[in-house]
């Protein structure tokens, strides 16, 4: 970010090809922030109070011609950011009911763009409230991470805090590729890393599951970055090598999830031997169509639908099946983690802890 040293002549000129996005065009503003195209004219003693770097921006002293560095008899800041960004980061700023907390639903391209400026500019309750929005989707306990799950299918019943507040719907064209690899960039340009596990587990089902010509755009967008809003977004290449060595491992997790359907053989106190016995030969034959559509998304291999083919089981049986399956799904979420080069799950605990604190609702998404 630098004060441009372009002349008020040339500047003149060249408005006619800018953009001045309604709502961020104050005729009494006195500063005008440029990005890309993009002009806005704003109030600097608002940006110096909410940012300190804007506020030591404003303390730098003016250069002798800086009459020269006007628009509109407005000092001229030009930033090096997308202008995308820039809107929504500026919005947030001016406009309260903008950028809503959590759990009131935010705009995908909105939480990232508050996210990257927040963090640049050091704007903490937007860098805050943004880490909030995208906390709700990359979860970093299982027990959250199945009842959002839920809440997605069944908003009207879910508790606030399990909801997943992020509208991802602002392109319907949109994949889980084009999602997940903007989180997994920005998360690591501003340290929120224990985003990543859940963003890495769900790349890797979309990077598993695609057949045919989908299975080439999948991997264009792994290797060589994803459009979104105008902007593209990359994994580096330690992410790429860290989602091809962690989706092997991800990958055979799932028989390992499926093995309580054939282990143990026999269990104690079962009331029919022979009649269960056979309802699980049943369900592990049902079980290879769903091996093989959900071979690198093991924690919903088997699910409440699957769970109808053992209905006939045995109560002892049926008990300690569903506690087999409870620990090996467990047992697969508590090693995810270290599938991807991560630190451990506590660390990651203690590092969102830091950044957005554990009760999310009284302290109203950051605001």
């Amino acid at each position: 970010m630098a004060t441009t040293t372009t002349g008020k002549e040339d500047l003149d000129e060249d408005t006619q090809a800018l953009r001045r996005p309604d709502g961020l065009w104050f005729e009494d503003g006195n500063i005008v922030l440029q990005a890309e195209d993009t002009q806005f004219r704003v109030y600097h003693g608002l940006l110096a109070a909410c940012s300190p770097v804007f506020q030591d921006m404003m303390a730098l002293p003016r250069p002798p011609d800086s009459d020269s560095e006007l628009v509109e008899g407005c000092t001229f800041v030009q930033l090096y950011d997308s202008a995308a960004d820039t809107t929504v980061f500026l919005r947030a700023l001016f406009y309260t009911s903008f950028f809503p907390p959590f759990p009131i639903k935010a705009d995908f391209r909105t939480v990232l763009g508050c996210l990257r400026l927040g963090h640049k500019y050091e704007v903490d309750f937007l860098r805050r409230r943004a880490l909030i929005h995208l906390s709700s989707a990359c979860d970093t306990q299982l027990d959250r991470r199945d009842r959002s799950t839920k809440a997605l299918v069944d908003p009207d019943s879910a508790h606030a805090l399990d909801i997943v507040s992020i509208h991802w719907a602002a392109k319907a064209s949109w994949t889980v590729t084009s999602i997940i690899i903007p989180i997994i960039q920005l998360a690591r340009e501003v340290d929120a890393l224990w985003l990543l596990p859940d963003a890495f587990y769900n790349l890797s089902g979309a990077f598993h599951n695609a057949f045919g010509p989908v299975a080439q755009s999948v991997a264009e967008e792994v290797f060589r970055g994803v459009d979104y809003g105008g902007r593209i977004a990359h994994l580096s290449p330690h992410d790429q090598e860290s989602l091809l060595g962690g989706h092997a491992v991800q990958s055979k997790s799932t028989n390992d999830v499926l093995e309580f359907l054939s282990l143990p053989t026999d269990i104690p106190g079962c009331a029919s031997s022979e009649s269960c016995a056979r309802e699980r030969f049943k369900a592990i034959g049902a079980s290879r169509a769903r091996v093989q559509a959900f071979a690198s998304r093991p924690l919903s291999v088997w699910g409440p639908v699957q769970w109808q083919l053992l209905k006939d089981l045995c109560p002892t049986c049926r008990s300690a099946l569903e506690t087999k399956h409870k620990a090996a799904r467990q047992a697969f979420w508590d090693k995810l983690p270290e599938m991807y080069g991560l630190p451990s799950w506590d660390e990651l605990e203690k590092m969102k802890i830091a950044a957005i604190g554990k009760d999310w609702l009284s302290q109203n998404g950051g605001s």
